[in-house]
């Protein structure tokens, strides 16, 4: 039988990895979004599908294949919003700083390629990420179980 404290870490650590799992799922889900289009003056490429058919001896294009996300990834991209959301001045000082640092790092990039792109050395930004993912999961273990179930199952 697991001790209090063993009890109470194990579920420190499912939170904790659910959270990164969730911000993985919605960054995946985010490739599937359309991207917004103006109809109105089509590019090259969509007036020659528009224009040849496959009975023509010309150029034709076959039908894309359009991917979009499962029902889970979208709500997980909902979830991560409102878990970057969450992120306040209670958990960092800078939270925009953070928000950004937590999506590029569901996007997995590489925490040197995060560094630079902020200017902060490599092992100072997975400190500063690795410090709010525990506050952020300690915050949301405090709010209330029925945000745990919600967020989580």
């Amino acid at each position: 039988m697991l001790s209090k404290i063993e009890h109470e870490l194990d579920h420190y650590l499912y939170v904790r990895r659910n959270i990164v799992n969730i911000l993985y799922d919605a960054a995946i889900a985010e490739r599937f979004l359309r991207a917004p289009s103006n109809k109105r003056c089509p590019s090259m490429y969509q007036a020659l599908e528009t224009y040849y058919t496959k009975k023509d001896w010309g150029y034709h294009a076959e039908a894309k294949l359009k991917l979009r996300g499962t029902p889970r990834q979208m709500q997980n991209y909902d979830t991560a919003i409102e878990l970057l959301l969450m992120i306040n001045t209670d958990i960092d000082k800078d939270p925009v700083l953070m928000r950004k640092i937590s999506w590029m790092r569901a996007n997995r990039n590489k925490w040197t390629v995060i560094g630079k792109y902020f200017g902060i050395h490599r092992t100072s930004v997975k400190r500063m990420y690795d410090k709010v993912l525990d506050k952020l999961s300690n915050k949301i273990i405090a709010d209330s179980v029925d945000i745990l179930d919600k967020k989580f199952n």
